[in-house]
């Protein structure tokens, strides 16, 4: 055995006596614990695997771009911790405290974070698909811009949440609290709502609040969430253990959560709520598209087509629509704004796209067997791995930004093959 190892196992073994006395609230972390993580990965997990009661403190660590891959920090302190742009991919992080910890652009691919305390941590961009959240505490965790595909946030605690424009496709939020949460512009694609509580303070990707109706759509549970009047008594669960019931005017603070009528929305709360509506969103952000028209289109695309056949000068404003997953065969979207739009692993077999504004649209793995696209202008699309099967583009504009179904750039050459117009960009 080299100096090197031994010097590492003295100083686990040192810290591992005082690990009894180590609390998970520490203000910094200790150094040594750090030291022994930045040996490796592979050595620290043995070296946690020997030493079973061993608690890391790495509270407040800058681990900012670290490989961290299969890395056991299962029950460790990393309140406050930069993980920012790291690789956290299978981490063990069960039972962990992560409060207020930096998750910037990190990947945390099929991370175990069950039972975690995570308040306050910042998950913006970053990529979790398939990551493990059950009973984690999420309580104003931002996941702006997010992939959350194929997580599991079962039973977690997700109140005042930030998921603008986040991609929660088969998300299991089944039994999640998402009171106060604010899901505008996130694509909820296949994600099971199955018991999950939603409140009027409940902002749903459309932007608009959480209502009865919504709720029962998505078998979710609307609960009210207002101070019970001092004509009304509540005796908690102490109180009836201690057969002391406190006087009407000691109990009026506290929350009732039971099944809301559409009679009992405080209407004063929405007023309160509705000015800061964009509290979680840049200033510059607006909605791009008709909402009455995408809800349409999602809806039925028969009746759809039937109000663009008795409309026919309607102008059709989808630009940056979120349709990823959507089964729009069949569709009439000639001479639609599109431009910005997601229509990832969508059905647009036999579309009528001819003089659609796609450009940057996102039509990777869309099914456009058949569909017409004469005229559209795809400057910037990206059609990686689209089924362009019996599909026509004549007269369609494309440039050296559009990403062909192959991968590749579009060039003056494969242009003219597909009988296509090329621009230089």
């Amino acid at each position: 055995m080299n100096y090197i190892t031994v010097r590492f196992f003295l100083i686990v073994l040192l810290y591992t006596t005082l690990a009894s006395t180590l609390s998970l609230k520490a203000t910094a972390f200790n150094k040594a614990h750090l030291e022994s993580l930045n040996s490796g990965v592979a050595s620290w997990n043995k070296m946690r695997d020997d030493h079973k009661e061993f608690i890391p403190d790495l509270s407040g660590a800058n681990l900012k771009g670290k490989n961290l891959r299969r890395v056991d920090l299962h029950n460790a302190n990393l309140s406050r911790a930069i993980l920012s742009q790291s690789d956290l991919s299978n981490a063990n992080l069960q039972n962990a405290l992560l409060e207020n910890a930096l998750f910037k652009s990190t990947m945390l691919i099929k991370a175990n974070l069950a039972n975690a305390v995570l308040s306050g941590a910042d998950f913006e961009n970053a990529l979790m698909d398939g990551a493990d959240f059950h009973n984690a505490v999420l309580e104003k965790a931002v996941f702006k811009k997010a992939d959350c595909s194929n997580v599991n946030m079962k039973d977690s605690d997700l109140q005042g949440c930030n998921f603008r424009e986040a991609t929660l496709v088969h998300a299991n939020l089944n039994g999640s609290d998402l009171r106060g949460s604010y899901l505008w512009r996130a694509n909820l694609s296949r994600a099971t709502l199955t018991g999950a509580k939603v409140s009027e303070t409940t902002i749903l990707d459309t932007g608009s609040f959480a209502s009865k109706a919504w709720a029962e759509e998505h078998s979710a549970v609307m609960v009210v969430e207002h101070p019970v009047s001092s004509s009304v008594k509540t005796v908690s669960a102490d109180e009836k253990r201690s057969g002391i019931v406190l006087p009407p005017g000691h109990a009026d603070q506290r929350v009732i959560e039971r099944p809301i009528e559409e009679s009992n929305i405080s209407s004063s709360k929405k007023d309160i709520v509705a000015q800061n509506i964009w509290s979680n969103a840049d200033a510059s952000v607006h909605v791009a598209y008709d909402r009455t028209l995408f809800d349409k289109l999602k809806r039925n695309v028969f009746d759809w087509n039937k109000m663009r056949k008795q409309e026919k000068s309607m102008s059709i404003q989808l630009k940056e629509a979120p349709l990823d997953h959507k089964n729009l065969s069949y569709a009439d979207l000639n001479h639609a704004i599109l431009s910005a739009s997601s229509f990832r692993a969508s059905d647009m077999s036999k579309c009528d796209l001819r003089f659609a504004d796609l450009r940057r649209c996102d039509l990777q793995e869309a099914n456009l067997e058949r569909a017409d696209l004469g005229g559209a202008d795809l400057r910037g699309a990206n059609l990686w791995r689209a089924n362009i099967d019996r599909a026509h583009f004549t007269g369609a504009t494309v440039s050296n930004q559009t990403k062909l179904n192959s991968g590749k750039k579009a060039t003056q050459e494969s242009a003219t093959r597909w009988g296509m117009i090329f621009i230089a960009e």
